[in-house]
């Protein structure tokens, strides 16, 4: 009821048969939910989201993050209606990557059916 918080700590590692040792990636992600009505109905919520690590011949730890913001409508108890703002950067990715300079600022709409 009401306050939900959320929390993530992953680690991820491994390597390729080719490569001397392993590449590590870190993520961390915190998100707040506060759920309101009678029936919870509507809610409204932030999340931010990171993670970097190691790129195959990519000196240094690129990195990605993710604000959102947003609330959404219980229609029906399986149907429901979002908005999102989001904010997305990749960092720290070389000049030579379709990922350097990455970022993605903008409203999502959703519409999700629950079977």
């Amino acid at each position: 009821r009401g306050l939900e918080l959320f929390g993530v700590i992953g680690r991820g590692e491994g390597r390729a048969s080719s490569e001397p040792g392993d590449r590590v990636w870190n993520q961390y992600a915190v998100a707040a939910v506060y759920r309101f009505l009678p029936r919870e109905q509507l809610f409204a919520g932030v999340r931010y989201n990171v993670a970097s690590g190691d790129v195959l011949n990519v000196a240094g730890k690129p990195e990605i993050s993710r604000w959102e913001v947003g609330g959404g409508w219980f229609i029906k108890p399986s149907v429901l209606m979002k908005a999102e703002y989001v904010n997305q950067q990749y960092k720290g990715f070389p000049v030579t990557s379709i990922l350097n300079g990455g970022k993605f600022k903008g409203l999502m709409l959703e519409g999700v059916i629950g079977f």
